[in-house]
């Protein structure tokens, strides 16, 4: 993510180019950037948008996200592969509960020492959809992780009052 085009091409198939096209279509008026690098597609974005920005560039996040309000979407990068398991779970769930319905995680493995690599399993069990994968030139992947609280829980089909002992009943009572 250090090396951002300015104005990526969406057709291009790279990290950057998918961020953009979901920035596009989520169009959000504040973004939340939580990296240990600066990710200048965010500050490019949000200058051409007439967007807000809020940058947090620490080896700790937690501390610097008390008091921080709602944005209207939350990006991670060069972050989770240099924290721990319980400091990136917790990370991740405080901002898919308190600071916003829609975050990206970008994560590269490789970077990671080897206690602290994530497998794809712990992302999803924290509620995120793999996206997108990326290989580098050099050879380093890199994986696009999306959490969208409108789309995370699927609306079941047996949860109507065709399947209910009772249909005459169903939205009358809370019990």
């Amino acid at each position: 993510m250090q090396n951002a085009k300015q104005h990526p091409a969406q057709t291009d198939n790279s990290p950057q180019a998918r961020l953009a096209g979901i920035l596009d279509s989520h169009q959000p008026e504040s973004i939340l950037s939580v990296s240990q690098n600066p990710v200048p597609l965010l500050e490019h974005w949000c200058e051409d948008h007439n967007c807000t920005l809020t940058q947090i560039v620490d080896t700790d996040p937690l501390p610097r996200l008390k008091g921080l309000g709602r944005f209207g979407i939350a990006v991670v990068a060069d972050q989770l592969e240099y924290m721990n398991h319980q400091q990136g779970e917790e990370l991740i769930g405080r901002l898919r509960n308190l600071h916003t319905e829609s975050l990206v995680v970008l994560y590269q493995g490789q970077l990671a020492p080897q206690r602290l690599r994530w497998q794809r399993n712990e992302f999803l069990g924290m509620g995120l959809r793999h996206d997108s994968r990326f290989t580098s030139e050099e050879g380093r992947e890199m994986n696009l992780y999306t959490y969208e609280l409108a789309t995370y829980n699927f609306v079941r089909t047996w949860n109507n009052p065709r399947f209910w002992a009772n249909p005459e009943n169903w939205g009358k009572y809370w019990w």
